[in-house]
């Protein structure tokens, strides 16, 4: 067993976030695309070099996105249309989610048994997750579906405080 910490800077043009693990070492360092069509996240390793990326789908009516580890597609993550809590469906090697995403507090599991665990931090400088992570194989998995459910969630916030201020 594993814990990760996502740590989102608060005024970060580009998108970085830093994965450190439980003695604040880095272990990943996600990055955002600027600019770029589709949006996407690279996950490094400590040499810099992609080990994974989380790439939006663009023009898609609910959020969608892919996840890719080395150079195959493991798993997506599409948002559910909803009227009250948000909902997303992952398809990848089996896994269920199940919690609260808008609190960013869930589960993931594979045939009934517990992979990782997802807990939001709230008495933190920007945001951050804490990810329990119960085989390393699924490690990159839980980060890329981390990355794609807050990148969703701080869209929705920015559109609706745009539209409040109007």
């Amino acid at each position: 067993m594993r814990q990760l910490y996502l740590n989102q800077k608060v005024w970060s043009v580009r998108e970085k976030f830093a994965v450190l693990d439980h003695q604040d070492h880095p272990v990943y360092q996600a990055v955002g695309s600027l600019f770029k069509i589709p949006k996407h996240f690279d996950i490094l390793d400590l040499h810099d070099h992609i080990v994974a990326t989380v790439i939006k789908q663009p023009f898609s009516w609910l959020p969608r996105f892919y996840l890719k580890i080395g150079d195959q597609q493991v798993a997506t993550i599409q948002k559910r249309f909803t009227f009250f809590k948000p909902r997303y469906d992952l398809v990848a090697a089996g896994l269920t989610v199940t919690g609260d995403f808008w609190d960013m507090n869930f589960d993931v599991s594979r045939k009934g048994q517990l992979v990782g665990r997802v807990a939001k931090r709230w008495f933190s400088i920007g945001d951050k997750y804490e990810m329990t992570i119960q085989d390393s194989a699924d490690e990159l998995l839980i980060v890329g579906l981390v990355i794609a459910i807050d990148y969703v969630k701080r869209v929705e916030a920015a559109a609706a405080s745009s539209s409040a201020s109007n």
